[in-house]
């Protein structure tokens, strides 16, 4: 349908009129908004330019007046005499800039229909360390230990350059003065696939001329607390030459975590004899170790003007990858009418993962064929993993068992995504199609502990198609809709027990729309989409791992697919941005407590909870710049609805309500000083409050403080040294606890997030890589990789 329409709407007679925008350093403007106007300045038709800056307008009278408008910079107006009014460049609006900023300190953000794009370059977040500590401070953004998340949304899907980033450490490896732009997407079109919630676009710098050029970066990461140290160090190598650019990396890393854990937890069940208890009370230490070697090697070849392609493949090597796991426990168990008896349990862990091989790569062809738009992109993945668990248990300090539970996995992922683009009307039609085929293996046994063994196979398929229109209506605003079609043949292997294989199909579509305005100084964006969580393939498997004597852990291979339903709201003023979201989430994936045997084990499943479940977030950033003085500042907080009820054996109906609908409130204190000589300092705290989420409290509030010193030296910073200190006095620890009747749970979790690390970069030649693959099947590798 999309391209006979296209064909259709080709055979109109128009006279289009194109161009590109550019900045006063001659880097591409993207989101310009584009309007042709007669010569008594009455509207025709308008657009938006695109994140290379080009726009182009389609219609019936090629004249006479364009006007451009950007937040932060002059309205240009450009008359026109063609069809081509070539290369525009737009200049700062410094008495804008200056009600709230020096200039060149300020990030500008601009809202477009679904996104905030905020320039990086030449701002305070331009020197931010890596682009995962500059993320943290981008607006829409925060940070939760590691993790990135979009503020309301979750855990993000990344691209930079239009490659979907497959290994969390690329953000390590990205120097921030290496970006140009970020566009964080709170409502991703059909373009996506449905199980992605949020995305993030990171922009590098395209810097021009041909030649050598390298970067060397290095790193030492101190843990504070437990005294690990780990080093780090990578090398990129670039060669361009005419139109052939050609990159290469190789990276070392090595990473040491150690937790420590406080549980507590309480299980009642109904026997012959009466209500079983079983009390329990440990300690425990986990500590996680892993390093290993990154490489790629690609290509990018400018075939001509509007037409390119490139290849891009990666390895991954780990060595001595693992887990060190001792848990101390005791416990009560007996009868509520009887004294309770008293024991012992301790039990060491050694978890050793082997990774035979873990391949992925990307091809694409980027093009354009007349006023068609065409991104075209084949990936592929295939990994294998071997793990060894060692385990010895210990009851009333004797040997009582020794057991082996080994898990091996692999997985293959086919994928393909088309999109093409065309000029109709207002706007742009965008259509095409994602294909992704996956196989996943995965077989795990266990000695002498009476568990069953298991092996299994999951193949899933996905054939979507989607069609989008982005259109502009001068008084109303800039308009999206879009609609994602989903078809998933879903097929389980069970080859112990046939009776368990499953098949099944699924056929849904994704509706999204939005809608974009610019109130005077207030940009404002409203947007609906309809979105589905899939489990991830391991929550998939039937296999019942072992935790400790008296709990196991357990996927569902008939787990639903959650859907979700939401309306946002975002608004900006100057440095001023609101976000707020309603949502109401059905078939939402929990995991819930049940009784394994008569003993009193517990096994934790994955579930789908029967009652839909409502979140509503609201966010406020603030990002101004006082002098010296940079704040970037988040507050705002989350409200969930859900009700559950639960077996009690205790209660006299043999029911119990919980209600989960405390709110939680979250804080992000980060603020930077430029001072001269090049250096600056930072000193950047995070909060969280008691609440909520799902059907988890979490009963403790936690903060995180830390302080950076920065300084670089020679040409464009081409040598720069950063030093960072976090969670300066050790309180990111994280109490949870869980209501489920007969069955409570409490968790106080404490990371060794107390770390000094220093690192130094040097750049000769910054020119970088023109790869342009924007991936395919995206969301099936983050099913893939997920834990």
């Amino acid at each position: 349908m999309a391209a006979m329409m296209m064909s259709l709407t080709a055979q109109a007679k128009t006279q289009d009129v194109g161009g590109r925008v550019i900045d006063q350093n001659g880097e591409p403007l993207g989101f310009v908004s584009v309007a042709l106007l007669s010569a008594d300045s009455t509207y025709i038709q308008g657009a938006m330019s695109d994140e290379n800056g080009a726009f182009m307008i389609q219609t019936t009278d090629a004249c006479c007046i364009l006007r451009l408008s950007f937040i932060g910079y002059k309205t240009t107006f450009v008359n026109v005499s063609g069809s081509d009014v070539g290369t525009i460049q737009m200049e700062e609006d410094q008495p804008m800039l200056k009600e709230i900023t020096v200039k060149g300190q300020m990030p500008k953000t601009k809202l477009t229909g679904n996104s905030m794009v905020t320039t990086i370059q030449g701002t305070i977040l331009g020197q931010s360390g890596t682009a995962q500590e500059m993320l943290a401070k981008v607006p829409g953004m925060t940070a939760k230990g590691e993790e990135l998340e979009v503020l309301g949304k979750g855990t993000p899907i990344i691209y930079i350059n239009g490659r979907k980033m497959q290994d969390k450490n690329e953000l390590k490896q990205l120097r921030s003065e290496e970006i140009l732009s970020v566009e964080v997407i709170t409502n991703p079109g059909a373009q996506y696939d449905a199980t992605i919630s949020s995305v993030v676009r990171i922009k590098t710098i395209r810097r021009e001329g041909d030649g050598f050029g390298f970067d060397v970066n290095t790193g030492l990461n101190q843990d504070l607390r437990f005294g690990e140290s780990d080093p780090s160090a990578q090398l990129n190598l670039r060669y361009r030459h005419n139109n052939l650019d050609l990159f290469g990396m190789v990276n070392y890393w090595k990473w040491d975590e150690t937790t420590l854990f406080y549980d507590t937890s309480s299980f009642y069940l109904p026997t012959e004899k009466g209500v079983k208890g079983i009390l329990q009370d440990s300690h425990s230490r986990n500590h996680w170790h892993d390093n290993g070697f990154d490489y790629h090697l690609g290509f990018n070849w400018q075939i001509a003007e509007n037409h390119s392609l490139g290849a891009r493949i990666t390895r991954h090597d780990r060595f001595e990858s693992g887990t060190d796991l001792w848990v101390n426990t005791d416990i009560e168990h007996g009868y509520l009418t009887q004294d309770f008896l008293k024991e012992n349990n301790y039990s060491d862990q050694n978890e050793q993962r082997h990774t035979p091989y873990s391949w992925e790569g990307n091809a694409y062809y980027n093009g354009q064929a007349g006023k068609l738009g065409i991104d075209l992109n084949v990936d592929f993945l295939s990994n294998k993993q071997n793990v060894e668990n060692d385990i010895h248990e210990m009851k009333d300090y004797t040997i009582h068992n020794a057991m082996e539970q080994e898990n091996h996995s692999s997985s293959r992922l086919w994928a393909t995504k088309l999109v093409l683009t065309y000029p109709l009307w207002k706007g742009q039609l965008e259509a095409g199609t994602e294909l992704s085929f996956v196989t996943r293996n995965n077989s795990s046994s266990i000695t002498n502990y009476p568990l069953p063994a298991s092996d299994s196979k999951v193949k899933e398929n996905n054939t979507a198609a989607f069609i989008t229109y982005n259109f502009n209506l001068e008084k109303l605003g800039n308009f999206s809709a879009g609609l994602r079609y989903e078809h998933v043949g879903f097929d389980y292997t069970d080859h112990l027990d046939a009776a368990n294989n499953m098949t099944r199909y699924q056929n849904e579509f994704f509706p999204s729309l939005s809608w974009a305005k610019q109130f005077g100084p207030v940009q404002t964006s409203l947007a609906y989409s309809f979105k589905t969580i899939r489990p991830n393939y391991n929550d998939l498997s039937s296999r019942i791992t072992y935790i400790n004597s008296y709990m196991l852990m357990q996927g569902d291979p008939t787990l639903k697919n959650a859907t979700m339903q939401e309306v946002s709201l975002n608004a900006r003023y100057k440095w001023l941005n609101l976000f707020a979201a309603y949502e109401r989430r059905d078939n939402t994936m929990s995991q819930l407590p049940f009784a394994y045997n008569s003993d009193g084990v517990v096994i934790m499943k994955r579930v789908n909870l029967d009652k839909p479940v409502r979140n509503l977030a609201v966010f406020l950033s603030a990002n101004p710049t006082f002098g010296i003085w940079s704040p970037n500042w988040t507050a705002g907080g989350q409200k969930f609805w859900n009700t559950m009820e639960f077996d009690d054996p205790r209660s006299e109906t043999g029911k119990v309500t919980e209600c989960y609908t405390k709110p939680i409130f979250f804080f992000d204190l980060n603020n930077a000083f430029r001072l001269p000589h090049r250096w600056q300092l930072e000193a950047n705290m995070s909060i969280q409050t008691k609440g909520d989420v799902i059907n988890f409290r979490m009963k403790s509030a936690s903060y995180a403080l830390g302080f950076v010193v920065q300084k670089c030296w020679l040409k464009d910073d081409a040598l720069c040294l950063r030093a960072t200190i976090s969670d300066v006095f050790q309180r990111s620890v994280q109490d949870m606890a869980m209501d489920c009747g007969a069955y409570s749970f409490f968790e106080s979790k404490s990371r060794s997030n107390h770390r000094l690390s220093v690192s130094l970069r040097y750049t000769f030649n910054a020119s970088k890589s023109k790869y342009k693959g924007t991936g395919a099947g995206q969301a099936e590798r983050q099913r893939m990789s997920a834990n």
